[in-house]
């Protein structure tokens, strides 16, 4: 059993389970009173230069900080991310204020909040040398999931994933967005949010499908990285699980971690095809399914698979099967 699943069985799905006092909602007008009991709050203005981030990419073309306070230790990152509190206790500053607690605390950390940036040691020296945090980020069409320790700077991380899978990123991506909306007071659904979300990461860590992201420290570890990831298999699976939102190349070379010109040029190279003609595939095998055996209109299977001009549905499907989608429709029933 890895340390990764031990922390999600032994003290994430636990602690989630009794979630009411535990998760903490990062803010810059955080109040003590609103605080759950046992962790501290204390006034640390921001100081020193705010220095914008342009262009700077992480982990195959993600683009991740939008500024960083050197000075402090700080970034901020334009996505929405929770730090999970293992062990010890940890300052941890959050825009000008900072939180002290010990295990078994949720933070969640809105988009662009300045927060620690692993270059330094965020224990609370006052109680212990040492503290761990794991920690989940929302990337593009990926969830990442690390373990951080904190003794030395900079910070040792390990344990460093990606979950893919659909329904993780997009509980996640709801628990986040429920907990984080101001206009709501009510915590019961992040409260019940929250188990629900660690299961399915601990089931998707079972199933053997969280990837390992290494530490890449040059072009040729990344070519190597990419090369032993099943790319078809991904490709295929990243239209499946997007098909009614109408895919598109960009967020595909996002989900893959390459570039526009990359990722296409890779898709021809693997395949043979471009990636507009296997997303073409897809629709229109679903299409042949709801024809066989729907009563939807043409237009209605047009709309519903991704097409804006039910025309336009109609040539691509007699280009591919040498039929019109009613006649294909008629036969079909026939046979």
């Amino acid at each position: 059993m890895t340390a990764f699943s031990q922390f999600l069985n032994g003290k994430l799905i636990p602690w989630s389970d009794v979630a009411a006092g535990r998760i903490i909602v990062g803010s810059e007008q955080m109040r003590a009173s609103q605080l759950p009991e046992g962790v501290q709050l204390q006034k640390r203005p921001l100081s020193g230069k705010r220095t914008i981030v342009k262009g700077k990419r992480l982990y195959h073309n993600t683009r991740l900080y939008t500024a960083t306070w050197p000075d402090l230790g700080l970034n901020e990152t334009n996505s929405l991310k929770m730090a999970c509190v293992l062990s010890g206790h940890i300052d941890f500053q959050l825009g000008g204020q900072a939180l002290l607690c010990g295990p078994g605390y949720f933070i969640f950390i809105p988009p662009n909040l300045p927060h620690p940036d692993g270059t330094r040691n965020i224990a609370d020296l006052t109680k212990s040398t040492f503290c761990e945090i794991l920690y989940f980020q929302l990337n593009q069409n990926a969830l990442q999931c690390w373990c951080s320790h904190y003794e030395n700077a900079p910070a040792q991380v390990f344990e460093n994933y990606l979950v893919k899978h659909g329904h993780a990123t997009h509980l996640f991506r709801i628990l986040m967005e429920e907990t984080l909306d101001k206009t709501s007071p009510e915590s019961t659904l992040s409260e019940k949010l929250l188990p629900a979300f660690f299961r399915v990461i601990a089931r998707e860590m079972q199933a053997g499908r969280l990837q390992i992201v290494p530490h890449i420290e040059s072009e040729s570890q990344q070519r190597r990285f990419q090369a032993e990831s099943n790319f078809t298999e991904q490709l295929h699976d990243y239209i499946q699980s997007n098909l009614y939102d109408r895919p598109t190349l960009e967020g595909a070379a996002q989900y893959m971690y390459l570039s526009r010109a990359q990722f296409a040029r890779r898709v021809k190279a693997e395949t043979g095809k471009t990636f507009v003609e296997i997303l073409n595939e897809h629709r229109l095998k679903i299409a042949r399914e709801l024809l066989h055996d729907s009563d939807w209109t043409i237009s209605s299977i047009a709309t519903f698979i991704g097409y804006k001009s039910p025309h336009h549905f109609q040539t691509l499907f007699r280009q591919h099967t040498g039929t019109t989608p009613r006649s294909y429709r008629q036969q079909s029933r026939k046979d």
